[in-house]
């Protein structure tokens, strides 16, 4: 799968950088058709949460069945958002969420990867809290305060099982609200890895689960908005990263739009040496049928940017993006609906990046 082709609208890559230099925000997305007659629209301050938010943290729940007291669960604090949680008990296996508000609409998606009756498969999920399921939700259509994934492959968990998975926790207004373009709240990404034995023998039972979360709320970066009356107003977000250059998220309303990409603009003396590596993670099944990677997509010179990358409308994204020399990468999660011409309220965008560790 190649990325779409996309050519100048007019202007050259050293005048949008002056614009956006003197505008004090990101630049227009130089590429689509008709992107200069759509640019007032299309342009999105650059936003980050107002006090960058740095933070680390990891949890582990192990413990054996020897141990006459055991902690079945540990809880670590989500910057902005929440908590999550890790449980591990011979009845209940899980990872669980819970935002400080059910108001705005709280995401936690996550790749699960493992062993299923002998094959390598995976599966993406969306843990989600929320009042207002869309914007004509009267508040009684939401979920309780939290949610879970379980880790769990049937009913009555298997005596043994591991695997691991990856993600991004995301939050913005809920769907009875504009979205409000670039994330405004710190979006953290994850690692968790999960192993047990022996559940069916008490006393002898064994649990581990590790999840290590990161936040870089300077490096982040997303774009979100509610009906198609908004995603008019809100088609692009443009994010300064630092090191990297910018981050173009384009999601465009309309049944006859194309438009769903993140592309980046690298900056210093070795752009043109910049280059990009990412991958697709959708829906559930074989590793090798739900994963598709794609290696060394390079800079284009004309356009001067790495992409744009066409994004999964339910799914999920790892980018790997390399810079002079330094390379970063992302977790990304992307849903979006822009089709609905009978019901253009209904119509959303949601997507979110954080930095991976």
């Amino acid at each position: 799968m190649t990325a779409p082709s996309r050519r100048l609208a007019g202007i050259g890559t050293s005048l949008l950088l002056l614009v956006s230099l003197v505008a004090g925000v990101g630049a227009v997305p130089s590429y689509g058709d008709g992107a200069t007659a759509r640019a007032a629209a299309q342009k999105t301050a650059q936003t980050t949460a107002q006090k960058t938010v740095r933070k680390d943290k990891r949890i582990v729940v192990s413990w054996k069945g020897e141990r006459k007291r055991r902690v079945y669960q540990k809880t670590a604090n989500v910057p902005g958002i929440g908590t999550v949680g890790l449980v591990c008990r011979p009845n209940s296996t899980e990872v669980r969420i819970r935002p400080n508000s059910r108001t705005p609409e709280t995401q936690m998606w996550m790749a699960k990867f493992e062993d299923k009756g002998s094959r390598d498969v995976v599966a993406v999920k969306n843990v989600r809290v929320y009042t207002y399921a869309t914007a004509a939700d009267n508040g009684r259509g939401g979920t309780g305060p939290r949610a879970h994934e379980g880790l769990n492959q049937k009913p009555r968990i298997e005596d043994f099982q591991s695997g691991n998975a990856y993600g991004v926790i995301s939050q913005r207004p809920g769907r009875n609200r504009d979205g409000q373009g670039a994330l405004a709240t710190p979006a953290t990404s994850f690692k968790l890895t999960w192993w047990w034995e022996r559940f069916d023998h008490p006393g002898h039972q064994y649990c581990n689960m590790a999840l290590t979360l990161h936040t870089d709320s300077a490096r982040q970066f997303g774009l979100s908005w509610h009906g198609s009356t908004e995603g008019a107003r809100q088609t692009s977000s443009t994010t300064a990263i630092p090191g990297i250059g910018d981050a173009i998220v384009t999601c465009e309303p309309g049944s006859n739009a194309y438009d769903q990409t993140v592309a980046f603009r690298p900056t210093g003396v070795n752009a043109a040496r910049s280059f990009i590596d990412y991958e697709y993670i959708q829906g559930e099944g074989d590793v090798d049928d739900q994963v598709e990677h794609i290696d060394d997509l390079e800079y284009d010179p004309v356009t001067g940017l790495l992409g744009p990358i066409d994004l999964p409308r339910n799914g999920m994204m790892r980018l790997w993006v390399s810079v002079n020399g330094v390379k970063q990468a992302y977790v990304l999660s992307s849903y979006f609906v822009v089709n609905n011409d009978q019901n253009p309220a209904v119509n959303v965008c949601e997507i979110a990046a954080a930095p991976l560790r």
